[in-house]
């Protein structure tokens, strides 16, 4: 019973990489991810589903790192990998709201601007 839990799982795990996969790839060739994104993602899915596939292959990381399980591994890793995405989207977000904000003072002058001389 817990080796067709542990299949289930796997099967799961398989196809939710395959469907980020391929959502990566998808996104790429709408243009919404650029070719330094998807150097990023392909492997990070490659490397999950490699994981989740094929368990023993973890075993060398599982003993280097004195984890239990690739399930605590995945946990370990998830949460370190998650973590340098939300600090790469607050940094992204940050420059991006100063680009907003100078863009905004740019257009206020120029209406004042324009004002003016309607004004005039």
């Amino acid at each position: 019973m817990v080796f067709a839990n542990f299949l289930g799982v796997q099967i799961l795990g398989v196809l939710f990489g395959l469907f980020m996969l391929y959502l990566t790839i998808l996104y790429f060739r709408r243009r919404d991810l650029n070719p330094g994104d998807v150097l990023i993602w392909v492997p990070v899915w490659i490397v999950f589903l490699i994981g989740v596939a094929f368990p023993k292959t973890l075993d060398f990381f599982l003993q280097t790192f004195n984890v239990i399980s690739a399930i605590q591994l995945f946990t370990i890793l998830g949460f370190m990998f998650f973590a340098i995405v939300i600090f790469y989207l607050y940094r992204s977000v940050r420059v991006n709201s100063k680009r907003v904000e100078k863009l905004v003072r740019i257009i206020a002058l120029k209406k004042v601007k324009s004002d003016e001389k309607k004004q005039k």
